[in-house]
């Protein structure tokens, strides 16, 4: 967080009335984190992860929010995701197996939603309804969690396939479209589940000669919701690529990418998604690298179109965020935990 010199004078009253009043600026009274930028910090092995805040308008930056505002209780190993709805926040700790619920604006805890499997993500699509993927104990036997999110109690869960990670949920349909990513294993398929069908699994869609996708973006263009599916690829597998394709006609479609693509975000013009050190652009059909940038978590910024990319480092030690224009033009940067992974805007 940024020191502020104070005057002389300020200082003085200050101290006299620290003993009957706490200052009306510390960061545990006076936190309002409901607009800014969150990175999810995934934590050492063996340790906690974090949230850290980052505010565009001032360069401010908080670590370990969440242990601030709950006098130092820690959320978990490997915290993987962060999501707002409906007026609380869900930060879903893929190691200790569960969903800590907190107050958006000062990250108090309220609740936890347990009983869950290496979770991974929480996509709501009802203020009433979520779902959680979970790769399951084994990291392969893969499914959702649909949560009951007045009680924040597990409904019934629904195999999907090897570790299910980012979901979509179309309107339209009421369908919800789920990446499995492999898990421990492979998978080449993008499960659908129409949730108004007591969760029903109506299909895998198989993506032929690809491996592993991880992450689904949806587009409201023309009205017609079509889904992009980024293919990481399989490591043990020397002859597998990456792959990124369009989902809502048959068969699916698509153009090979770098092995090791994840994070894929959308603007409305282009689709962005980092692999190795290199961030990279899909616009008009053809995918292009656009700089040399370390990410082991990716978003964009929707007022500005700037990237924020994560950069875990030697992932032992402090991250950055390091933000930058499409063309590569360094914005700025600030400082993030161990392992920043996930990257949530909210303006």
């Amino acid at each position: 967080m940024k020191v502020k010199q104070l005057f002389l004078l300020f200082f003085a009253a200050a101290f006299l009335l620290a003993s009957c009043h706490k200052k009306s600026d510390d960061p545990q009274t006076a936190a309002n984190y409901s607009k800014g930028v969150f990175v999810v910090n995934e934590g050492p092995w063996g340790g906690s992860g974090t949230i850290s805040w980052y505010n565009p308008a001032t360069g401010e930056v908080q670590d370990s929010i969440y242990e601030k505002a709950n006098n130092g209780a820690r959320l978990g190993q490997f915290v993987q995701s962060l999501s707002f709805h409906n007026g609380k926040g869900y930060i879903v700790v893929n190691g200790a197996n569960r969903v800590v619920v907190v107050d958006p604006e000062t990250f108090k805890y309220i609740d936890t939603i347990g009983g869950l499997e290496l979770p991974r993500y929480f996509l709501p699509i009802s203020n009433d309804i979520a779902y959680i993927s979970q790769w399951g104990a084994d990291g392969i036997s893969g499914s959702v969690a649909r949560i009951d999110l007045n009680t924040n109690k597990i409904l019934k869960t629904t195999p999907t396939g090897s570790g299910p990670e980012k979901m979509v949920f179309l309107e339209q349909s009421r369908y919800l479209f789920v990446a499995n990513s492999g898990g421990y294993g492979v998978d080449s398929a993008v499960a659908s589940i129409a949730v108004d069908n007591n969760d029903q699994l109506v299909s895998r869609h198989v993506i032929p000669g690809q491996k592993n996708p991880c992450c689904l973006t949806v587009s409201d263009q023309n009205g017609f919701n079509p889904w992009y599916v980024l293919c990481k690829g399989d490591w043990a597998d020397a002859t597998s690529e990456g792959w990124l394709g369009i989902g809502f006609i048959t068969p699916i479609v698509g153009t090979a990418a770098p092995k090791g693509s994840d994070d894929l975000v959308m603007t409305a013009s282009a689709l962005y998604f980092s692999s190795g050190a290199a961030i990279y652009g899909r616009v008009g059909g053809t995918i292009t690298k656009l700089f040399d940038q370390a990410a082991y978590g990716l978003n964009v910024e929707p007022s500005s179109g700037n990237l924020f990319c994560a950069d875990a480092k030697d992932f032992n030690s402090a991250g950055e965020v390091v933000i930058r224009k499409p063309d590569g033009t360094i914005v700025g940067s600030f400082r993030a935990g161990i392992v920043p992974g996930e990257i949530v805007i909210v303006e």
